[in-house]
């Protein structure tokens, strides 16, 4: 496997390191006071379990976000090759994955109702940390009491996975700046404690996936959404 030597402009496209910074330091400072909060011995047994399973939870989290930051410079399709995948079980992986985490923050998350659905042409990794990342940005904004969905719409040949929240509007200006000046740090005017790192990974996953994301507002929310090519081998059942 050859691997090529990364120059100026290789790294010039690469977010800053304020931004991945940003990013990281809400989940570190909790992860510290919960840590803090461990150590004092002042907690209950109940309470102590319960900070120490948020301990793990946001910790993992970091650690996802830093493996897809990596992975954001060495996108070679021998390391993430494209092959017929199935949207429902991406889903049902994630279900597994994130729902400890939407029962720390409050949310409930409506899964896929399909009972079918056709295969597409994707990375199944890249794909569930694109899909992962729009959830996380949705369980720290969606308002309380309402529902997290996550869609799967079949069109004209194409597949759409749509991660549907309940919080501030991003507008179209402040969406095509998340993806294209990642440069430098510039959170998001109406979800300030965001750097937009999540959506830029998720472009860039989706664009080595041949696919696209893109985002549809509501006077209630976003959605946050994947189009992906069909596969040409048949659907599961």
């Amino acid at each position: 496997m050859s691997r090529g030597i990364w120059n100026e402009h290789d790294f010039a496209k690469l977010p800053s390191l304020s931004v991945a910074a940003h990013e990281l330091k809400s989940p570190i400072t909790l992860m510290r006071q919960l840590a803090l909060a461990i150590q004092s011995g002042e907690l209950s047994p109940d309470e102590e379990r319960k900070f120490s399973d948020r301990l793990v939870m946001m910790s993992d989290r970091s650690l996802q976000l830093v493996n897809d930051l990596s992975h954001v410079g060495n996108l070679q399709p021998s390391l993430f090759p494209l092959e017929p995948t199935n949207p429902l079980a991406v889903c049902r992986r994630l279900h597994v994955d994130i729902s400890p985490m939407a029962e720390m923050y409050g949310r409930d998350i409506i899964w896929p109702k399909n009972r079918r659905v056709d295969l597409v042409s994707a990375n199944s990794r890249l794909l569930g940390s694109v899909l992962g990342n729009f959830i996380d940005n949705a369980l720290k904004y969606s308002q309380e009491n309402m529902p997290i969905r996550v869609k799967i719409i079949q069109k004209d040949g194409a597949t759409r996975m749509v991660v549907r929240d309940h919080g501030p509007q991003i507008s179209l200006k402040e969406y095509r700046r998340l993806v294209d000046e990642m440069e430098q740090l510039k959170s998001i005017k109406t979800r300030p404690d965001s750097s937009g790192l999540g959506v830029y990974i998720a472009s860039q996953f989706a664009r080595a996936m041949g696919a696209e994301i893109g985002l549809i507002r509501h006077r209630d929310g976003v959605s946050f959404y994947i189009d992906l090519v069909k596969s040409g081998q048949l659907s599961w059942l």
